[in-house]
């Protein structure tokens, strides 16, 4: 069992983020997510593309970006469980979360953070009346 001060489910941009905040608090992090690697869509599925919207950067690739932030968290050393999802979670007697992975992962902790993003890559559907009709394998994707 892994034990902690807050887990942080989401190791994308905000919860690698959120290891750093709570590093500046001196708390012990442990992060969830569902994908192999650190850096959530940005890692997942454009390392290369420009990002115009992070506050200090003018621009910078995403990839890059997930790269800073990993070498930001670095000195708090966090620990990871990639590639499992939280099936589910409890609040013990003391105050305290259990949490339980798809892969049998136990983690006790104080706090827990939801910075899930999007979670499981799903694709926009245009609004467009009756789109319905189109789904199911018949040309809507």
């Amino acid at each position: 069992m892994i034990s902690t001060d807050i887990c942080i489910i989401g190791a994308g941009p905000v919860g690698l983020f959120a290891v750093f905040e709570a590093g500046l608090l001196k708390l012990r992090c442990h992060v969830v997510d569902a994908l192999p690697q650190p850096g959530g869509q940005l890692t997942e599925i454009y390392p290369k593309k420009p990002i115009y919207d992070i506050p200090g950067y003018p621009e910078v690739l995403a990839g890059d970006l997930v790269n800073n932030l990993m070498k930001q968290i670095e000195p708090f050393h966090p620990t990871f469980t990639l590639g499992e999802r939280v099936e589910r979670f409890a609040k013990l007697d003391d105050g305290s979360f259990q949490l339980y992975t798809t892969d049998g992962t136990e983690i006790q902790c104080k706090a827990v953070a939801i910075a899930g993003g999007l979670g499981s890559f799903e694709p926009r559907k245009p609004a467009v009346e009756s789109l319905e009709r189109f789904e199911g394998g018949k040309g809507v994707h």
